[in-house]
């Protein structure tokens, strides 16, 4: 009666009994009848006639709202009503007595304004904080000068802002005022002036008592200001930090340190002589871990474990001391017959082998394409293939020449290609699946029948071979041409994974194991898995120092392994020892010819846009600039233009 603005909380005003209910402790002398409310005036009970004492709460009713605007704890509000004093505007409120908790006459209170579109921008934070003192408090910093309002529930279910409690300053008393919602008036609070120089925001301070509010500059500029400095270099100097270490790292221009000739004496530098090192390097290293991969419990695939039912043709080396090792390519060259397939590096690099390795057995796996008329030699017995649980005739013949023998794979399926284009068009279809299938199984089978010591692979084209032989396994090494292509299929659902172990005719955990990478059946990824689940990480190469480097800093599907080596491709065409004499030759120029080149010269300068000029020496490159193509290296164009 005496202090109705501020004599409005009771510590003591609500409590519970043994059973647990709620118990309102009346202390108003001279109210005649009272109701009261558990939701924070959201509902009313019934006026009851007061008469002291205690009253027990029965909580019937029914209050609704989102979870943001659900609340903590136990919380009465009672109005009483005097027939003398004419009023019933005496409230008093209060949560369980006995709890060390802050006085709080509102559940929370929410920040609205024009900053977050007053409520509808619900990604903004907009709740204030009590603290012990019961002020409620909010960090506001925006765009001066400012308005806002206080609104008791926030964001209704409906989606728009409640409006039974919204609370600003319509009088600029620095008192909270609280209108009704159908007035026209906007009642909102101002902040006319910017926080000082050396703050940021506005501390917004409320006490819910008596409904006043304060401004308190927080916040420091010169932290703001320190931190828009630090964004503003850190960015350029961390950019230009991974710039310096990419560039340090993996785009130098090295010294070529192949075909550099010593002063005072000449070590020629053969294909020959690279082609042994490439696979002595590979059969030695590999020899060394043959005898620790049967310690993995899997038995391996050799010549003393082969297939005992099949013959290998008469005229087969078996002289104990030669390696035996299987290739299988889609480009190759069967030089009596005068067959020769080769569309790019893979093929140049089978036709080195096929010439240079003749201090070895070769067995050379070949399908048979379209367009091209195979003479016949020794018939062997066909193989069996399975896809989609159907069976496919694969036939087969031999071919001897010198120490290669030829196993030619002649089937619909591998007529379908032809000279021009040997591989199938794309790597992730039903079609090149069913090819890629027929030709790692086969490739399987001949490995059966030979038992090689080695097997080469190349690329992805026949990477899960060696998954048709588990549990035995056989040393494998991994020549990287071109990495970017791994023969891809999905693998994203249970259908797709039924579809394609069909069609590879391998059983799912083995594809899961070996094959799978991700939601993807990878081809190559098989080849890396190989290599790391049964030779330590050991045995892939790329075809230049630098490819074999990048290709596994790269791609993923390598992580596995321990390195990736690099052995360089030479010129195929430079068989010759350079001599001293060969060098000081004097060349002779024909100047007939010379001259008749001068015409197509200024076709190809206006062609490219250049300055037209008969005399002027044109240089055309064609392919990757790298020392995989074994050709013209960047850093020797400077003393070409000079000379």
């Amino acid at each position: 009666m005496v202090f109705p603005g501020s004599a409005n909380y009771s510590s003591t005003i609500l409590s519970k009994n043994e059973s647990g209910g709620l118990l309102i402790n009346h202390n108003a002398a001279g109210a005649d009848k009272f109701r009261y409310s558990l939701d924070w005036s959201s509902s009313w009970s019934p006026w009851q006639v007061y008469d002291g004492g205690r009253t027990l709460a029965v909580d019937t009713q029914t209050w609704t709202g989102t979870d943001t605007q659900k609340w903590s704890g136990d919380h009465v509000k009672i109005q009483y009503w005097s027939q003398k004093a004419g009023s019933s505007n005496h409230i008093q409120e209060g949560d369980i007595q006995g709890l060390s908790q802050a006085a709080r006459r509102w559940p929370h209170v929410f920040l609205h304004g024009p900053f977050n579109q007053y409520g509808y921008d619900q990604g903004l934070f907009n709740e204030f904080k009590q603290d012990s003192e019961g002020y409620w408090n909010f960090n506001f910093m925006t765009e001066w000068p400012a308005h806002w309002q206080a609104n008791v529930w926030g964001m209704n279910a409906n989606g728009l802002p409640d409006a039974t409690a919204a609370y600003g300053d319509v009088d600029g008393d620095q008192v909270l005022d609280r209108i009704p919602p159908i007035t026209l008036e906007e009642n909102v609070a101002n902040i006319t002036d910017a926080p000082p120089l050396k703050n940021l925001a506005w501390w917004i301070h409320i006490n819910d008592a008596d409904l006043r509010y304060y401004y308190i500059p927080i916040g420091s500029a010169a932290q703001q200001k320190a931190l828009y400095f630090l964004l503003l270099i850190i960015p350029a100097l961390t950019g230009s930090m991974a710039v310096y270490m990419y560039l340090r790292s993996f785009y130098q221009v090295k010294h070529n340190r192949y075909g550099v000739l010593d002063k005072g004496t000449f070590v020629p530098l053969t294909v020959k002589h690279e082609i042994h090192e490439k696979m002595s390097y590979f059969s030695d290293k590999l020899s060394k871990y043959q005898a620790t991969i049967p310690g993995l419990g899997l038995p391996l695939v050799g010549r003393r474990t082969g297939n005992k039912g099949f013959s290998a043709p008469a005229n087969l080396s078996a002289d104990a001391g030669r390696r035996r090792v299987l290739i299988a390519t889609m480009e190759y060259d069967i030089e009596d017959w005068a067959i020769k397939i080769k569309i790019g590096g893979l093929g140049v690099m089978s036709h080195l082998m096929g010439k240079n390795l003749t201090h070895q057995d070769l067995i050379w796996v070949v399908p048979c394409v379209g367009g091209i008329e195979y003479p016949v030699d020794q018939r062997a017995e066909s193989i069996t293939v399975t896809m989609f649980g159907k069976q496919l005739e694969v036939m087969v013949q031999y071919h001897q020449l010198n120490n290669i023998t030829y196993v030619l794979l002649d089937a619909p399926i591998f007529r379908g290609q032809t000279k021009a284009e040997p591989y199938p068009a794309r790597m992730d279809d039903i079609d090149s699946a069913t090819y890629y299938s027929a030709w790692n199984q086969c490739i399987a089978e001949t490995i059966r029948r030979f038992s090689p010591d080695l097997y080469h692979i190349n690329d992805y084209h026949g990477t899960i071979a060696p998954l048709y032989l588990l549990p035995q396994t056989i040393p494998c090494c991994l020549s990287l041409h071109n990495a970017e292509f791994q023969g891809l299929w999905p693998l994203r659902t249970r259908k797709e994974m039924d579809e394609v172990c069909s069609i590879y005719n391998l059983p799912e955990p083995v594809v899961a194991k070996y094959v799978q990478f991700g939601e993807v059946f990878n081809l190559l990824h098989a080849g890396a898995s190989i290599l790391r689940l049964h030779q330590h990480g050991f045995g892939a190469v790329g075809v230049s120092t630098k490819y074999g480097k990048r290709a596994f800093a790269r791609y993923p599907i390598f992580w596995g392994l321990k390195k990736i080596g690099g052995l360089p491709n030479p010129d195929p065409t430079d068989l010759a020892e350079i001599t001293a004499a060969k060098l000081e030759q004097h060349i002779q120029v024909d100047e007939a010819y010379e001259s008749s080149r001068m015409t197509p010269r200024l076709q190809a300068q206006k062609w490219a846009n250049l300055h037209e000029d008969p005399t002027a020496e044109l240089f055309v490159f064609v392919g990757r600039w790298s020392m995989q193509k074994g050709t013209l290296r960047t850093h020797i164009w400077s003393k070409l233009f000079n000379n």
